[in-house]
C-alpha cells in the first residue's frame, strides 16, 4: 500500500465515522432515550431481550448474532429490523460477511 493509498483509507475512515457521529446526533434530536427504549420493548413478550437485541446494533454483530441475544429466528428478527430501519432507529451497513445494523444511540 502506498502512502498516499493509507492517507485516503485514513482520511475515508474519518469521513465515516464522522457520519456516524452525526448520524447519532440526530437521533438524539429525533428520539428522546426513554421514548426509543419505550417503544423498543412495546409489546414484546420478552422486552428487555429487544433492547438488548437493539444495543446489539454495534455494526459488528451479524443478524443471527442479534436473533440468538433477542431469543428469536432470523426469520422472526428480518421484519423487525426492517421496521426499526424504516423509522430510523438503526441503520444497515454493508460489510463482506453480510448485513449488518447500527442503532442510532445506545439506550
Amino acid at each position: 500500500m502506498t502512502q498516499n493509498e493509507k492517507t485516503d483509507n485514513a482520511y475515508f475512515k474519518n469521513i465515516v465515522r464522522q457520519n456516524e457521529i452525526i448520524i447519532s446526533l440526530l437521533g438524539r434530536l429525533a428520539f428522546k432515550p426513554e421514548e426509543l427504549r419505550k417503544a423498543i420493548k412495546h409489546k414484546k413478550r420478552n422486552p428487555e431481550n429487544y433492547l438488548n437485541g437493539y444495543n446489539a446494533c454495534n455494526g459488528k454483530n451479524s443478524v443471527s448474532q442479534i436473533a440468538e441475544i433477542i431469543g428469536v429466528t432470523e426469520g422472526t428478527l428480518s421484519p423487525i429490523l426492517s421496521d426499526w430501519e424504516e423509522k430510523c432507529w438503526i441503520y444497515e451497513i454493508e460489510k463482506p460477511n453480510g448485513k449488518f445494523y447500527k442503532k442510532i444511540m445506545s439506550i
